[in-house]
């Protein structure tokens, strides 16, 4: 019951918003159309494409790491485990660490 009043309280709030911006004028202008003119100026897009350029290498990172793993031309990181270990190996290793356990 609670939830249901929240959503229509919270309907309510964004229908008056929407209606106070669109039609309440605010000098020669609605809330929206003052920030429509904010938006195209120079100084604003400056802000967009500056933002956009410092943000690029974050983004191709985040894109990189939802691509998937590494391409195979490149070489894996410093400090990464390789999984080109014999099994011969990995029975000798099992062994060292199950005898330095208490």
């Amino acid at each position: 019951m609670i939830r249901l009043l929240k959503l229509c309280v919270g309907l309510a709030a964004f229908v008056g918003f929407a209606w106070f911006g669109s039609t309440v004028k605010l000098g020669p202008r609605t809330l929206f159309q003052h920030l429509r003119a904010i938006g195209q100026t120079k100084e604003s897009q400056e802000l967009v494409d500056g933002t956009k350029e410092a943000a690029s290498p974050l983004v191709d990172g985040v894109r990189r790491r939802i691509a998937g793993a590494a391409t195979p031309s490149e070489k894996p990181a410093a400090g990464k485990p390789q999984d080109d270990i014999s099994p011969s190996d990995r029975r000798h290793l099992r062994r060292i660490i199950g005898s330095a356990e208490p």
